[in-house]
């Protein structure tokens, strides 16, 4: 079970869709921002799903279009979406951000060397930033729970400005000694 699953099964609870629409859909959500995943995760997912028991699928064909399948979800998949909705609202919060592996190695690196990961972390933390204030701005049609998220994000990476800047000057003085 993974966010991953909430996502595809939350989907399918709007309206049965096939997996190449799910996957445009979290193309078009830019959700994999936030989660990982591709393409080949969501057709595997959708397989699983059926073995599971939480979709069924129909092979449809309109007019000279090719044949797809298309994906309903089951009352047993609507139970294992509220079952993974309660359980992840409840676990425990844990941000990963990649940057923190390098931040734990930086001490392997020549100050130089240093300085430019760190530059990187900071340049990288702004354009995220500035992209996702241009996503709020521009797309003020987002339904509001996805306006939430961004607004989430952009407080976040504020946090991470303040944070890296806090940890440049510490690192700074550590040097000075």
């Amino acid at each position: 079970m993974s966010a991953i699953d909430l996502i595809l099964l939350g989907s399918l609870c709007k309206e049965p869709q096939s997996a190449y629409s799910l996957q445009k859909q979290v193309e078009a959500r830019n959700l994999k921002r936030w989660v990982k995943i591709g393409s080949f995760t969501v057709y595997k997912k959708v397989i699983q799903y059926e073995k599971k028991g939480y979709v069924s699928s129909e092979t449809i064909k309109n007019g000279n279009m090719p044949e797809k399948t298309v994906y309903s979800i089951t009352p047993e998949g609507r139970c294992a979406f509220k079952e993974y909705m309660y359980k992840f609202a409840s676990e425990e919060t844990r941000i990963f951000l990649d940057f923190n592996a390098v931040i734990i190695n930086l001490a392997l690196l020549d100050k130089n060397e240093e300085r430019e990961c760190l530059s990187g972390i900071k340049e990288s933390i702004q354009n995220t930033k500035q992209q996702i204030e241009e996503s709020i701005q521009e797309h003020k049609d987002i339904p509001f729970y996805g306006q939430a998220i961004l607004e989430q994000q952009f407080m976040l990476l504020e946090t991470l400005e303040k944070w890296e800047a806090g940890f440049e000057q510490k690192l700074n003085r550590q040097e000075e000694k």
